[in-house]
Formats: structure tokens, C-alpha cells, sequence
């Protein structure tokens, strides 16, 4: 009887299982790895006094884990197919709201409100993942730190220093608002169905003291950033032309700043661009 009874709880787990194949117009990979659920839980500092916003909770592996160790745990998923598989699953848990939505069509104005030092965690698609983060960061005042499962790829993009080769818009874009580590490496492996990439899990912790944005306006940064980056292959020079600079004119702001006049963009810190922006206007 009793290995009859582990065979059918086997095999309805694997029927269970199949009912929810990743969709491919998601973009869903589900983590199929408890121990790296674990790994995440600890390395995002999730206890009971922490309220956490998760985006696409997939099969709950990782779901499971939040709500047994945060305050409350409110999660957006988007798959019709999920929502009676999740409800199911977590019915008895009182710390825990399932919110049938699409996370980018979501009125988080109406979450946020009365909500401080959230924590987001997300394992989201590849190829949502800057409208995602951007999302996010419209609401930083309500969001301690954020952790997401990313493509390798673009998780060094994010967190990259200056002088890398993956000095990007996006790098400056999350930097300009917060703090971003590179955590650590997700074999491809650890996700069904396998994606054709690793990826990263990274934190992004919001600049509570505002140390950029008390220095300039975003319209202003990003106006002269968006040009600067507009031709990576080019100048800085060649490309603030754009903005009606002589390359004389920021070739003396680039040698006050102690770059170089055929300096990159990808050269430039946060606060170095800040800098480099008040010489060229000054």
C-alpha cells in the first residue's frame, strides 16, 4: 500500500508539473532548484519584519520560501493557467496575495501607498527586463532593495564599473537611482525549460540619501547621457555635437573633468558625467 501510495504521489506531482509548461510568449523559465531558492532567501536578508513584492512566482518554489520567512508576501502573475495552481497552493497562508495581473499594466501607485522599505524579488524575462526595472524605479521612494534573476549578460551590464565594455545607458540609468552588485552566477541548468543563456541574480539597492538627484535633474542627466551614448563607436565630443557643442567646447570640459578629448561615455562614473555636465554648462 505504501508504495503504491508513493507511486501515485510521484507520478500526480509529475502530472501536476506538466499541466504548467513554461510559455514561450512570457518568456518563462521556472527555478527548479531549492537550494538556490534558499541561497536567494539569504542572501536578500528576508525575515519577518520584511514585505516583499514578487513578480512571476512561476510554479512557487521560490514563493513557498518568501512567505515562510517575510511579513507579507504580494505577488503579480500574468498566466491565466497559474492562478488556480498558486491559489491552491498557498490558500492557508494568511501572509500571502495573489494579484492576477500584468506586473507592466499594474497601478503600483495604489500598492505602494502606506508601503515603505519593500523588498522586490523577481525571476524575470529576458526580454522585459529594462521596462521592468525602470518600472520599479519610479517607485524608489516606497523600495529598499530589489532582487532580480536576470540574464548574465545584462546583470554585468547593470552593475559595470567605468572603462568596461559594458558601459551602457541602462548601467547609468539603474546607477543614477542605486547601488548594483553582481551577485552571483545561475547556471542555465537550474531553470526549466533550460533558456539558451546563464543568468545572474543582482541586487539593486535604492540611494536612499538621493546623492545624484541633489545634484542634478534627471531630465538634465539623461538629455546629455542618451546623446553621449548615442553612437558608442564615436566620441563624446563627435556625439554632443548633436546638442550644439563644438568639439573644442567639450574637449576643454573633458581635460578639466582629466579624461582625455577623444574620451568614451563608458569612461565616466555617475558622478564623473555630473561633474563633466556642470564644466560643459558652467
Amino acid at each position: 500500500m505504501k508504495r503504491k501510495k508513493e507511486k501515485y504521489q510521484k507520478k500526480n506531482k509529475h502530472f501536476e508539473n506538466e499541466n504548467h509548461k513554461a510559455k514561450k510568449k512570457y518568456g518563462q523559465n521556472f527555478l527548479n532548484d531549492s537550494s538556490l531558492s534558499d541561497e536567494i532567501l539569504n542572501v536578500a536578508n528576508i525575515d519577518e519584519k520584511t514585505e516583499v513584492l514578487e513578480i512571476g512566482p512561476g510554479l512557487g518554489f521560490l514563493t513557498e520560501k518568501l512567505i515562510e520567512n517575510s511579513k507579507f508576501l504580494t505577488a503579480f502573475e500574468i498566466d491565466d493557467d497559474l492562478i488556480p495552481f498558486l491559489t491552491k497552493k498557498f490558500e492557508k497562508k494568511e501572509n500571502f496575495k495573489l494579484i492576477h495581473q500584468d506586473f507592466m499594466e499594474a497601478d503600483l501607485g495604489n500598492f505602494f501607498e502606506n508601503r515603505q522599505n519593500v523588498k522586490v524579488v523577481a525571476n524575470i524575462p529576458y526580454y522585459i527586463t529594462s521596462p521592468i526595472i525602470n518600472k520599479l524605479l519610479k517607485y524608489r521612494e516606497n523600495i529598499d532593495e530589489i532582487y532580480l534573476m536576470v540574464q548574465k549578460e545584462v546583470a554585468e551590464r547593470i552593475a559595470s564599473q567605468p572603462h568596461s565594455k559594458n558601459m551602457s545607458l541602462l548601467t547609468h540609468a539603474v546607477q543614477f537611482y542605486a547601488e548594483a552588485e553582481y551577485l552571483f552566477t545561475v547556471p542555465k541548468e537550474k531553470f526549466d525549460p533550460v533558456p539558451k543563456v546563464d543568468s545572474a541574480f543582482l541586487r539593486i539597492k535604492i540611494l536612499k540619501d538621493k546623492r545624484y538627484e541633489s545634484q542634478i535633474s534627471e531630465e538634465k542627466y539623461f538629455k546629455y547621457l542618451k546623446e553621449a551614448f548615442s553612437n558608442k563607436r564615436k566620441s563624446i565630443a563627435n556625439n554632443l555635437i548633436k546638442l550644439g557643442f563644438s568639439k573644442d567646447v567639450v574637449g576643454n570640459a573633458l581635460e578639466k573633468t582629466g579624461k582625455t578629448r577623444l574620451a568614451r561615455t563608458e569612461e565616466f562614473s555617475v558622478q564623473e558625467f555630473i561633474d563633466f555636465i556642470e564644466i560643459l554648462e558652467g
